[in-house]
């Protein structure tokens, strides 16, 4: 009887390592969203909105991999000379497309967090601090974040019309879903 309660204390022991260490397994989750810039000049404001925002994360708080990036063609600020514009600074032909490689996402204070990564953007590549919001959604998540940044940053020329810049710095907006990978 004392060796089948000790074979039992061990099997549940066992039982117990194995179900925290599946628990603390990094989960994979698939990304979907979009980034929408604000720019303006003294003339005006406007936003450029792109849907494009697709990729693959792994997270175990607060480790993070993975990349999500965007098609940098696909901006759309509702004004059509303003967006080839907007392809032309990017060089869309030389750089296609925005990745931001993940390295971690640090809960801050309820649904407070801050995504630490490396963008990369017309070949230079930036660490970059993202805080933000992320709310549970059944199993996924929702992210809403945002930062800012300037051209400059980016080896980017300022956009300008009738010798007027846009102004910087811009404010960059991300809205993404997480849903986990099974």
């Amino acid at each position: 009887m004392k060796r089948w309660k000790l074979e039992m204390r061990l099997v549940v022991l066992v039982w117990m390592l194995a179900c925290g260490a599946v628990a603390q397994a990094p989960q994979s989750y698939s990304v979907e969203g979009k980034v929408t810039y604000f720019a303006s000049y003294p003339l005006g404001r406007w936003q450029g909105v792109n849907p494009t925002a697709r990729g693959v994360v792994l997270w175990r708080e607060p480790e993070a991999s993975g990349q999500v990036c965007v098609e940098l063609s696909r901006f759309d600020s509702g004004n059509w000379l303003r967006d080839a514009d907007t392809r032309g600074v990017f060089e869309i032909g030389q750089y296609p497309q925005s990745c931001f490689e993940a390295s971690a996402l640090r809960r801050l204070e309820g649904e407070r967090v801050l995504l630490e990564g490396t963008l990369e953007l017309h070949g230079v590549k930036k660490r970059i601090r993202i805080e933000g919001q992320l709310e549970a959604d059944g199993a996924a998540y929702r992210f809403r974040g945002s930062f800012k940044t300037s051209f400059s940053e980016w080896n980017l020329q300022r956009p300008s019309l009738f010798f007027i810049s846009v102004d910087d710095p811009l404010e960059v907006r991300l809205e993404a879903r997480a849903e986990p990978v099974r």
